[in-house]
């Protein structure tokens, strides 16, 4: 029996966990499911966002699934689970499911991986007042020459990359390619920068992810600058395996790829460290709809089969991926995102009768 810590966060998320937890609750699987308090709701009962008790629950869980974020009081619980524990590699899959409704004219056999760099880059913010900068590095100039000092009142944010970071980054991306070469995928990294306008930052990036990938002899390896990895992934992205991205860039990169598949009520994804990892949907709370039950918990399902996969319930995770797979094949309970009119619990229950 494993352990399971679910987390709804805000709007839809809390909709689209419940859903999936009856689901996996339904399925029979081996697994405990625990809803400790969090967000908005363990602030005003608790006092914080993430009370000691769920800190506590989570470190000992062997999974956690979270919703979405929204406010401060659920921003403060991903700042727990992602740059509290150092959760570095975020693994961003891009699959289409046939019936999925994809804008691109061929789909089919799209499925690559976006990783993105979580703890360095730009995220998480670290800004300030130009004034400041200008103050502490007087003589910083930028390519043309002006100093910081010179741009009058402004703000300021800083990149991030060490080369500790970038090179735990690139091996998870080769590991994650060899892995995935081992189940029939080109075994390829694909690293993304704009190391032609940032030459010491985003080419210290290329330069360290490069010296990395060498170490591999069995994978293959390119480079895209961002502009043309965003292009690339609209009209060749059947050719991708695992692109390698500073934190902004796969940010971006990841909602298009997303939408290539199908939208992003589609993408999961799974954030890794060396000692922690948890699971949610790309998408956010969409307060928009939240309240409504129409929101489409595949991506959130999905989220959870990479939880299984992780928790050691690989034959479980297969099933689960493969009855999405067919509820989607069979069209008839789509949410409104994928042309249908099912309710988030209609899919999932319809989930659980593909499940056999």
């Amino acid at each position: 029996m494993k352990t399971i810590v679910a987390l709804g966060g805000e709007g839809i998320g809390v909709e689209v966990v419940d859903a999936t937890c009856e689901l996996l609750a339904a399925a029979g699987f081996p697994l405990r499911i625990l809803t400790p308090p969090h967000g908005e709701a363990a602030q005003k009962t608790h006092g914080a966002p993430v009370p000691d008790e769920t800190k506590r629950l989570c470190g000992q869980a062997d999974g956690i699934l979270f919703g979405a974020s929204g406010g401060p009081a659920s921003t403060a619980v991903i700042n727990y689970l992602r740059w509290q524990q150092d959760a570095y590699a975020n693994v961003r899959p891009i699959k289409y499911y046939e019936g999925a409704h994809s804008p691109l004219a061929n789909p089919h056999g799209l499925d690559f991986v976006v990783l993105l760099e979580n703890m360095e880059d730009l995220c998480p913010a670290r800004e300030g007042d130009l004034e400041e900068l200008g103050r502490a590095m007087p003589e910083l100039r930028d390519r043309i020459g002006k100093r910081m000092n010179e741009y009058g009142m402004g703000r300021f944010a800083v990149k991030v990359v060490s080369r500790r970071g970038t090179e735990r980054i690139a091996r998870f991306a080769c590991e994650l390619a060899l892995k995935r070469k081992a189940r029939g995928h080109a075994g390829k990294v694909s690293c993304v920068t704009k190391s032609n306008l940032l030459r010491r930052s985003d080419g210290f990036f290329r330069e360290v992810v490069e010296s990395v990938v060498a170490q591999y002899r069995d994978l293959a390896y390119e480079h895209f600058q961002a502009d043309d990895a965003s292009r690339r992934l609209v009209r060749f992205p059947q050719s991708l395996d695992v692109l390698l991205c500073m934190n902004l860039y796969g940010d971006i990169l990841s909602d298009l790829a997303a939408e290539a598949a199908g939208g992003l009520g589609m993408a999961p994804s799974g954030c890794f460290g060396d000692r922690w990892a948890y699971f949610e949907s790309i998408h956010g709370s969409a307060p928009d709809i939240a309240g409504q039950g129409i929101a489409n918990p595949t991506a959130t399902i999905l989220s959870a089969a990479m939880m299984l996969e992780h928790m050691g319930l690989a034959s479980e995770a297969q099933r689960l991926e493969a009855a999405v797979a067919r509820v989607y094949r069979a069209g008839k309970h789509l949410t409104r995102d994928q042309g249908g009119t099912a309710t988030a619990s209609e899919f999932c229950k319809a989930t659980l009768e593909a499940l056999g």
